[in-house]
């Protein structure tokens, strides 16, 4: 079962980066290449709750929940990406860390459950914090800006190291074709963030240093989710008289759910790792079903419940009622598709696959800063000029494991508005320097052109009167995709800028 377990990390894990690599324009495979961010009941029932409504990917959590009910937190021990990391990393770190599985002092299994009520208070009160706390979001979000990034960088390195070999020149950019096809992205994408999101992510994995699987025993309010649900497993630990207390299975256990007398087991810690099991010179470990199973104990005493649900209604009133730069606040230009502001926010798990899948190679969406306050930290925004809303692209909406962007057929998001042009006449080259350029209205998708010119007799900087062609945006046939932006040849400041006003939202 050891064995069987480990395979099992290997196999989800492999999944989990394939569907990865799949999330890619123009998602043609079929496949469900957000199904991880399905699987988390955590993200999944939160954004419900916070949302005040129902939508049907949440039944697989459901059913993940149900599972765990009877197998235990099995997710954790043999389907959870980040746990295989955690695993990985446990490995490779222990030669460097002295007696982690009996830090006594360093367990605090009770501080998942705390974090689990906050997140849960707030959700109830509108307030989604599930996807800074969520494991599937956060290497989800991980993967996307800081692993994969870091993985193109190297290989094109790698290949551009190659290409200025004379005699491997032809080699190295067959190769480097071949990885475009299937792994590698057309162009190289820089995430907003990415600093940030590499310091949870490495920081998880290096408190290893401190105990086997920290995140899983003190933080993860998933674990403490499932670990809830495991109070009535019918699938548990046993031990038989044969035990002679020996002690290897308490040493051995990555959660710390063994006792210290060798037998009884915390069943809502335990993961089904079959560790205990496996060095177990006596053989006097046992996994199977129980006819009357006894409820195990949960780590949260009732002062830490209400001081947890006070955490999360402080969560409420610093989110809610901080202030927000009405000028920042125009430039958070959602997807297409998005919902109404408020409850964008509290379906929004902050996973990054919109970000990830967006065809514009990761240049458009980006991760938010404050511009929708800190309520909206880390949730998708465009950001032209870095980017642009391909105008044949609605993956956002496809991969979205919540619905905070629907999924629009095409005809419906290429007349969805995001938002608004506006030319800045202090930059725009005809409006400043009174000479034609047509580059914006070139690249206008829209069909009827929402870029047009009037011609007009204008005094240019030099004071020499000129007839030129100047540019002004159709407001109500702006989408406002930003591609004008980005193909504006003024450096620095654009001619021509983006914001959210006039959007529109879907109910």
């Amino acid at each position: 079962m050891q064995t069987a377990r480990r395979i099992s990390q290997i196999l989800f894990l492999l999944c989990f980066l394939g569907l990865f690599l799949l999330a890619t324009y123009p998602l043609e495979t079929g496949i469900p290449v957000d199904l991880f961010l399905h699987l988390s009941p955590l993200g999944q029932l939160t954004a419900v709750t916070a949302a005040r409504a129902w939508f049907s990917g949440a039944i697989v959590s459901l059913v993940l929940l149900a599972l765990t009910f009877i197998l235990g937190r099995f997710f954790c021990g043999w389907i959870c990406p980040l746990g295989t990391c955690v695993d990985a990393s446990d490995n490779l770190l222990k030669a460097k860390s002295k007696n982690r599985s009996t830090s006594r002092g360093l367990n605090l299994p009770w501080l998942k459950y705390f974090l689990l009520v906050v997140v849960i208070t707030a959700a109830v009160l509108s307030v989604q914090l599930a996807g800074y706390f969520d494991p599937i979001s956060i290497v989800t979000r991980s993967t996307a800006t800081v692993l994969y990034p870091l993985f193109v960088f190297a290989v094109e390195g790698v290949t551009g190291f190659l290409s200025s070999a004379p005699l491997l020149e032809s080699t190295a950019l067959k190769l480097d074709a071949f990885l475009r096809r299937f792994l590698l992205p057309v162009s190289s994408a820089s995430f907003r963030g990415s600093i940030l999101f590499a310091a949870v992510f490495f920081g998880i994995l290096v408190l290893a240093f401190a105990q086997r699987r920290y995140w899983c025993r003190n933080l993860c309010p998933l674990g403490g989710m499932l670990g809830f649900s495991s109070k009535w497993r019918g699938y548990r630990r046993s031990v038989t008289d044969a035990c002679t207390g020996c002690g290897l299975c308490e040493k051995k256990c990555r959660t710390g759910a063994i006792n210290a007398d060798f037998i009884s087991t915390r069943h809502t810690e335990c993961i089904n790792c079959m560790d205990c099991q496996a060095v177990c010179p006596a053989g006097a470990v046992r996994f199977g079903f129980v006819k009357k199973p006894e409820t195990a104990s949960v780590d949260l005493s009732k002062r830490r419940l209400l001081g947890a649900g006070f955490t999360g209604f402080l969560a409420l009133g610093l989110f809610k009622t901080g202030y927000q730069d009405p000028v920042r606040r125009g430039k958070a230009i959602r997807p297409p598709g998005s919902l109404p502001e408020n409850a964008f926010l509290d379906r929004c798990v902050r996973c990054g696959e919109c970000v990830r899948v967006c065809s514009t190679s990761g240049q458009g969406l980006q991760h938010a800063g404050l511009e929708a306050g800190w309520e909206g930290l880390a949730s998708p925004v465009l950001l032209p000029p870095r980017g642009y809303c391909e105008y044949n692209c609605n993956l956002c909406g496809q991969v979205c494991p919540t619905g905070a962007i629907r999924n629009l057929s095409m005809p419906d998001k290429q007349i969805t508005k995001m938002g608004t042009a506006h030319f800045d006449k202090t930059h725009c080259i005809p409006w400043y320097y009174g000479e034609n350029c047509m580059v914006c209205e070139e690249h206008c998708p829209i069909p009827e052109k929402a870029i047009k010119f009037r011609e007009e007799r204008v005094k240019t900087i030099d004071g020499v009167e000129n007839t030129v062609l100047l540019p002004y945006v159709v407001e109500d046939t702006c989408v406002g995709c930003g591609i004008c932006a980005v193909r504006c040849p003024v450096e620095g400041d654009k001619g021509i800028f983006v914001t959210n006003a006039g959007e529109q939202r879907s109910s």
